[in-house]
């Protein structure tokens, strides 16, 4: 017997009630931010690998679904944003700016499967091109938060930081550029919880280890970042203390080593200090206006710009405005998202599931220098947001989704020679408004009554020879049993006024 083939782990199969509703919800949206300005679009679901390498970098790289297909790096697209800036390099460049685009559709990525996770799920979104950055980010803001109440989903809260705070003080420590990545990167799991910390701690630990690496790690590195000045200046000494290394080479190879060592506890000494301030910066999250003023005090002590702190007060006053309750608002400069590419605003929506289960519904932010990093030749000002769809379904008011459209009727062919006929009964009753399928069993109106029944299908239309000869058909109730003989105008009147006295 031949294996079945199951679904892969990770995916999901929708079925028509589910679809429908999810439909539904893609569809609502769709409208609400076409008001807004926000044309749709749709990208391909497969693009070059190389489009993606700016949004995950090394550490995310494997949760993707990259292949090598004829010579070409291909991958199934895990966001939609880098696609977006390649189709506006492709055909908008000379668009007049701002440009408002809207998608929807599968992204894939290869993680663990858990509570509303999957490796195949989808999103809908919107990209701003352009505009002025706190008028363009109040926009998206607001949108995301509109788009909520739009579905009845009111209880949330909405998680507002600045990558412009953590990427200003790592970058002017000067660390080299894997650590500054990783430490940005790690940014999400510190923000998260004190096992993020624990875990961030301990990947900066292995590349940085207290015990400095082995020599074949220290070869790997590139010697040409030994400046030329402090080997000379070493070698010196090391000649003025009369100690004998044998050859030039490995005298060489003894200054390389101490340098090396020297410049890597340095980066070890700057890293822990980052981690210091990350902590010190998420410890310091919460609700405004109390908010604002620890965070100015913290930025004072550490001499850090202010400007993104004023660029945040001025949203939160434009997300007030808009009826987000304060207590809905949490402000976390420590909050950082898994791409990236963000170089100003970052948030997150948030909200209780069913079961009490925290899930992110809702993330995006700036990011101004992805459109060059993506083959522009200049940097374009844009933002937006993504919302995860299955996230949303659950929390929209039952109320308030459609119910699965039930069949009214089925035609009922009496034998094989009435098939053309039963087509052509349905194909008219369809274009009058109703919802009609025809028995295909061939097993005469005995076998397709019951099936009606089976089915919950009220009405049947039976068609055979009699009914073909005088273009008329027989109406049969399931529920009374009554039976009449109508034209297929009158049958669709008729079948109408009794869905409206029900």
């Amino acid at each position: 017997m031949k294996k079945h083939i199951e679904r892969l782990r990770g995916m999901h199969d929708r079925l028509p009630e589910a679809f429908q509703r999810q439909r539904w919800v893609m569809d609502r949206l769709s409208e609400f931010l076409t008001r807004a300005g926000y044309a749709p679009v749709d990208p391909p679901v497969l693009e070059r690998s190389e489009l993606f390498q700016t949004s995950f970098g090394q550490e995310l790289w494997q949760n993707l679904y990259t292949f090598r297909l004829h010579q070409r790096d291909l991958c199934m697209r895990p966001e939609f944003t880098a696609s977006i800036c390649r189709l506006y390099l492709d055909h908008y460049q000379q668009h007049p700016l701002p440009l408002r685009l809207q998608y929807a559709g599968p992204v894939f990525r290869y993680e663990a499967p858990g509570r509303s996770r999957y490796r195949q799920h989808n999103q809908l979104g919107v990209e701003l091109f352009g505009g002025q950055t706190v008028s363009a980010d109040a926009e998206i803001l607001q949108l995301a938060c509109e788009a909520l109440n739009e579905l009845h989903i009111t209880s949330y809260r909405l998680e507002l930081g600045h990558i412009g705070v953590a990427s200003g003080f790592i970058h002017r420590l000067q660390l080299d550029d894997h650590a500054a990545r990783l430490l940005l990167s790690l940014m999400e799991q510190i923000s998260r919880s004190d096992e993020g910390e624990s875990i961030a701690q301990a990947r900066l630990e292995a590349l940085y280890p207290t015990n400095q690496l082995s020599g074949s790690e220290m070869n790997s590195r590139s010697t040409g970042a030994i400046a030329e000045g402090e080997t000379r200046f070493l070698a010196s000494l090391l000649n003025s203390i009369s100690i004998t290394f044998g050859d030039d080479d490995a005298r060489r190879e003894v200054v390389e080593r101490f340098l090396w060592k020297m410049e890597r506890g340095e980066q070890r000494r700057r890293i822990l200090y980052a981690l210091e301030f990350l902590r010190a910066l998420h410890a310091i999250s919460g609700s405004p206006p109390e908010v604002f003023g620890a965070l100015r005090e913290l930025l004072g002590h550490y001499e850090l710009d202010p400007r993104p702190l004023i660029e945040l007060e001025q949203l939160v006053a434009v997300i007030e405005q808009s009826g987000v309750p304060d207590e809905q608002i949490l402000l976390n400069l420590a909050l950082g998202r898994g791409v990236s590419y963000y170089t100003g605003l970052v948030f997150e929506i948030h909200a209780l599931d069913e079961d009490g289960f925290d899930a992110q519904l809702c993330g995006g932010g700036r990011y101004d220098g992805l459109m060059r990093a993506v083959g522009g030749t200049r940097d374009v000002n844009a933002c937006g947001f993504a919302f995860g769809v299955e996230r949303l379904l659950p929390l929209v008011p039952e109320s308030d989704l459609p119910t699965m459209p039930i069949t009214q009727a089925i035609v009922i062919p009496v034998n094989v020679q009435n098939v053309p006929y039963a087509l052509q009964v349905a194909r008219a009753t369809r274009a009058a408004g109703l919802r009609a399928e025809v028995d295909v069993t061939g097993h005469g109106i005995g076998a397709g009554l019951k099936l009606a029944a089976k089915k919950e299908i009220r009405l049947a239309f039976i068609v055979g020879d009699n009914e073909q000869q005088a273009n008329l058909v027989t109406l049969h109730d399931l529920l009374t049993g009554e039976e009449r003989v109508l034209d297929t105008e009158s049958l669709v009147r008729f079948v109408l006024d009794e869905e409206k006295s029900l």
